[in-house]
């Protein structure tokens, strides 16, 4: 099995012990790699409704955001709705596959003990390190002592103080105490576990100090007594306790003024359960309300947390991800400009967040496309894109066919009728997608009002969710039931998800996307976010109906799957619509069915094109190296002459030349923000 890429996760107990924590595990994730998460936890007395309390988790995640910021750590937020402290850390633990875990230490006073607290830290589901900050963290120029014995966690404990000791430019000292009464077989066992512990330090600087003493303790006390930081691997003869210092040090521990640091290793604990393969057994005995309670409080983010968009942008490129934007349309003209020109200014000239808007038209008789590229942006009909596999009319048709065409690994897509357009709608579904590492897709909802004459009631809208596809998913699917508003427009997700799912091709794509992923990937890699007031043109009923009958139809056709039963084809795909004219009404008989798109990932044009993207990335990311060592050799003085250049032009014309055929991939082009047109 391939060693599990590090993930440090870092409970916040109390606010003031926040940045000692953060402190330790940027220096160990520095020094090793990876990446971590702060996690805050609500904690909910037994009897209380869980779901209450997504407006405390909101403001948790908000603190703790910064938090992390005035500490300049490049950790992410994640909030845990839980009964206790420990299940809570348990379970991020399993959700990210985290390998360390940085808590505060509960301390050696406490008069009352929290027994979930003492089984996490009797038995860890990671390594831990536990910290009693000093009364001055700073390390700058100081010193970091490291008692030794050996095992597992010693060698964690070595392994904190030499990333410390790089991280603060602070002394390393490694100690071991040898007892005098000894005898010899068992201090040549002691030495050489000594000396086994002391290659994790690798390329690390470290005093190291052999003392014979017929009391350990006293003479580790005197030495630390010389340090500003001790770091203890956690007492071996305890590894299923909470005790993690043997008695005799525990005095020591209590008298040391600095910085304290308790290493354990979970290596020294045998698992209960096997985190890399078990579901969760705390998710899985769960009640079902429970969970959808839990997801809707953990879950759920509202717009304004994402609002400073520049620190997306970091976030973004902290994680060397691309951002695409599709804009599905069908006769938009009235609104279709000014959601450019927002998206625009806002999201790519101010904030560089989006790296591609692309329009995706389905035959608009109106200006729609000509108002699109007279501000630059590219416009692509879908039954262009693909052709080898047809065409269907519908959204989800136009959904699918863009994913080929877009080449962001994250995409977003908003509705094109919005005519109180604001650049949250985008930035809001696209910033827990950044956050949260265990998200994989977000839904929009908001306050849709409607018009009745010439009043506005905003607590009207969403009358196929009401009365179509909530009730469905209560009866089906309650996994999803905390779902605000299932059929929204706005949505974003990672293509490595995307790829994965089919698409209806019709008004159930998105009832679709919700019951693959819950079913295949499980309820905590979708998220929802609160955008605020949206309006845009409301359909008559007439058009509601066929929308409310197709998304019936997907919704019965899944729970068939999921059955290993056909039902789609024993119901009726017609639906007789009632016309009414002024006095008069008559039948139609209209065929509506929604046909379902394989996962994109199966054909084989779209791997290819995504190859050409990443070739063409890569050869981009060499000719900036070479541009780069060409400034240097120009700063340095002037070459000497080697003759004239060979044949084949200059780099960045290759490079172009290989950007050219990406774009030029079978399928059509990967818009680009200033492009015009389709080639």
């Amino acid at each position: 099995m391939p060693e599990r890429r590090p993930h440090v996760l870092v409970p916040i107990l109390r606010a003031q012990a926040a940045p000692a924590l953060l402190q330790v595990a940027d220096a160990i994730l520095r020094r090793e790699g990876g990446d971590g998460h702060v996690l805050g936890v609500v904690e909910i007395p037994q009897g209380r409704e869980i779901a209450k309390s997504v407006t405390v988790a909101r403001r948790y995640r908000s603190l703790l955001q910064r938090i992390t910021g005035m500490e300049r750590a490049g950790f992410g937020v994640q909030v845990r709705v839980a009964h206790n402290l420990a299940q809570a850390v348990r379970e991020a633990v399993f959700e990210n596959g985290s390998t360390l875990v940085v808590l505060e230490w509960p301390g050696l006073n406490r008069r009352r003990a929290d027994r979930h607290l003492e089984d996490l830290i009797a038995d860890p589901p990671a390594d831990l390190i536990l910290i009693r900050p000093g009364e001055d963290p700073d390390l700058h120029g100081g010193r970091i002592l490291v008692p030794v014995r050996g095992g597992a966690s010693a060698e964690l404990a070595l392994r904190a103080a030499a990333a410390l000791a790089r991280q603060r430019r602070a002394r390393l000292t490694v100690m071991h105490v040898y007892e005098p009464r000894t005898p010899p077989e068992r201090r040549r066992a002691e030495s050489a576990a000594f000396r086994h512990a002391l290659k994790v330090l690798g390329r690390a600087r470290a005093d190291l100090l052999e003392v014979e003493s017929n009391a350990p303790a006293a003479a580790i006390r005197a030495e630390a007594s010389r340090h500003r930081m001790v770091v203890f691997g956690a007492y071996a003869e305890a590894a299923r306790s909470s005790v993690v210092v043997s008695l005799r040090l525990s005095d020591t521990v209590r008298r040391l003024p600095g910085t304290v640091i308790v290493a354990k290793s979970a290596r020294a604990v045998q698992p209960v359960w096997d985190y890399e393969s078990a579901p969760s057994p705390l998710l899985r005995s769960a009640d079902l309300s429970t969970v959808v309670d839990r997801w809707f409080a953990e879950n759920t983010f509202h717009s304004r947390e994402f609002k400073d968009v520049g620190r997306l942008v970091d976030l973004k490129r902290q994680q060397g991800l691309t951002i695409s934007l599709g804009l599905p349309t069908l006769n938009e003209g009235q609104t279709i400009g000014g959601i450019l020109e927002v998206m625009r200014q806002n999201l790519v000239e101010a904030h560089p967040l989006l790296d591609e808007i692309v329009v995706v038209d389905s035959g608009s008789t109106d200006d729609t496309a000509a108002i699109a590229r007279s501000l630059g942006v590219r416009v692509h009909q879908h039954p262009d894109i693909l052709p080898e596999y047809g065409s269907f009319r519908g959204k989800g048709e136009t959904l699918w066919k863009s994913l080929h065409l877009l080449a962001g690994d994250i995409v977003a897509w908003c509705d094109t009728d919005i005519s109180n357009i604001h650049p949250q709608f985008v930035y809001g579904t696209i910033g827990p997608l950044l956050a949260d590492p265990r998200i994989g897709y977000v839904k929009g909802f908001y306050r849709r009002p409607l018009r009745f004459g010439g009043e506005e009631q905003t607590a009207g809208g969403g009358r196929v969710t009401e009365l179509t596809a909530r009730p469905v998913i209560n009866l089906f699917y309650p996994e999803l039931s905390g779902l605000l508003q299932p059929l929204s427009g706005e949505y974003a997700g990672r293509r490595e998800l995307l790829e994965r799912l089919p698409f209806f091709t019709g008004y159930g794509v998105e009832i679709g996307h919700l019951i693959d992923i819950v079913e295949n990937f499980g309820l905590n890699r979708i998220a929802q976010v609160d955008l605020g007031v949206r309006i845009h043109r409301n359909q008559e009923l007439f058009d509601l109906s066929k929308m409310a009958f197709a998304i019936l139809q997907v919704a019965v056709k899944r729970l068939g799957d999921r059955h290993r039963m056909h039902l789609v084809e024993e119901v009726n795909r017609s639906m007789k619509l009632i016309h009414y004219n002024e006095d008069r009404f008559f039948l139609e008989l209209r065929q509506i069915e929604d046909w379902e798109r394989p996962p994109m990932a199966s054909l084989p044009e779209y791997l290819a094109r995504r190859h050409q993207l990443r070739t063409a990335d890569q050869q981009e990311q060499k000719n900036g190296a070479r541009k780069s060592e060409q400034r240097a050799i120009a700063q340095a003085g002037p070459a000497p002459d080697r003759g004239p250049e060979p044949p084949g032009g200059h780099a960045g014309d290759e490079i172009a030349r290989a950007v050219d055929r990406a774009q030029d991939a079978k399928g059509g082009p990967g818009g680009v923000l200033g492009h015009q047109g389709p080639r």
